[in-house]
């Protein structure tokens, strides 16, 4: 692959608007020298400042992140052939302000009431998490 963009949050043509109409993107962590590739949803508009993704507590993400904050998004170009990838440093949210962003968009389901589904939005839930992201680098890269 051929990185044409540029890095340290110098502004790419096209980025901007490519990142706000992606609504699905992969999110990348790392540990014990492997890569954890998995798709998130967007609700981020601006993909040069500190953007967010709500998650559960216990997944792999997580874990990962808390011992390596090392991220990388990638999400699609409009371009034929190319996409792009924003690396940056990923934490936890607090769990107050957590509960605080959470929003009634979120639908719980439990497996264990496979026919039951319900939005939690007014009482805490420990399982709830958001992961922030600070961009270091963004780049648009051409598959060779």
């Amino acid at each position: 692959m051929q990185n044409i963009g540029v890095t340290a949050l110098e502004r790419i043509e096209g980025l901007e608007e490519d990142f706000r109409n992606a609504k699905s993107m992969f999110m990348t962590t790392y540990a014990d020298g492997e890569e954890h590739t998995r798709v998130m949803t967007n609700f981020n508009t601006d993909p040069y400042s500190d953007m967010w993704f709500p998650t559960e507590t216990d997944t792999r993400k997580v874990k990962d992140i808390k011992n390596n904050p090392k991220i990388v998004i990638t999400f699609p170009c409009d371009e034929y052939g190319c996409f792009y990838e924003i690396e940056g440093e990923a934490w936890m949210e607090d769990p107050a302000v957590v509960n605080q962003k959470w929003q009634w968009w979120w639908l719980s389901w439990r497996p264990t009431q496979r026919r039951r589904f319900w939005f939690p939005r007014d009482r805490e839930d420990p399982r709830r998490a958001i992961i922030n992201i600070r961009p270091k680098s963004v780049r648009k890269v051409k598959k060779a």
